[in-house]
């Protein structure tokens, strides 16, 4: 997920205008919670099974999901760094809703067919097709899934590290030529990966998430998109593959 949404991103390089009405926007938004209890409530030491246990449950039960989130992005040998901010939202089985409000008011939304990208301060908009995405980078196909957490860990070579401050999972490709390290901070209480780093080769991505509310009741027709009236419609985007 941490990196599809900068690839998601970088497809429509930002215009640094309308950021105190988008902020206006998101936050208008915000819908009521029924949070179910996901707590991890087990005194016996942390295993690999017992993370790959909760993250079945985290399949099976999570529904939708909302969150905010901040991500930055830095390339050692270039010296560029990018950051963005926003919201989330994610209605299974592949629905999803992003929100970014730094630097530029962007919304992207997914049908589980379509991806639409809406770049308000300049009316554009760009379709692509969901598949399009994932054929673009292997990785982006694992990390656009919410809902898929226990087989994208056993599509990796795994290892779970407890003895940094918060349990941390390090995914390997199996294929070692694809050249990436993906990890996963868990949180405490529920083993949730609401942080994320990925290192490709110099390129290093974190992703943020917070205020995460777990089967929040969202409404379908927020996955769906209509272009505005007089927007520039650019369809069938068929976006390259990010060569860090």
């Amino acid at each position: 997920m941490a990196f599809a949404f900068f690839l998601i991103a970088l497809m429509a390089p930002p215009c640094h205008a309308e950021k105190a009405k988008a902020e206006a926007a998101v936050s208008s938004t915000t819908v009521s919670v029924s949070t179910p209890s996901f707590a991890w409530t087990s005194t016996a030491p942390l295993t690999l099974d017992a993370v790959l246990a909760q993250f079945e449950r985290f399949d099976r039960e999570l529904d939708s999901l909302a969150a905010r989130f901040s991500q930055s992005l830095s390339a050692d040998e270039t010296g560029v760094a990018s950051s963005l901010e926003g919201t989330v939202s994610y209605l299974k089985p592949e629905r999803m809703r992003i929100e970014y409000f730094r630097p530029e008011r962007q919304t992207v939304v997914s049908d589980g067919k379509d991806i639409w990208i809406h770049r308000h301060a300049n009316a554009q908009v760009i379709q692509s097709t969901l598949e399009d995405w994932r054929q673009s980078d292997p990785l982006v196909g694992n990390l656009m899934q919410f809902g898929s957490y226990a087989k994208m860990l056993r599509s990796y070579d795994v290892s779970l590290d407890t003895g940094s401050p918060a349990p941390t999972l390090r995914l390997l490709p199996k294929d070692r030529s694809a050249g990436f390290v993906l990890r996963f901070v868990l949180q405490a209480a529920d083993l949730f990966p609401a942080k994320a780093e990925l290192q490709v080769r110099n390129t290093h991505v974190r992703t943020d998430l917070d205020a995460l509310s777990f089967n929040p009741p969202l409404r379908e027709k927020d996955f769906d998109f209509t272009p505005p009236a007089g927007a520039d419609i650019f369809r069938d985007f068929k976006p390259p593959r990010f060569q860090p």
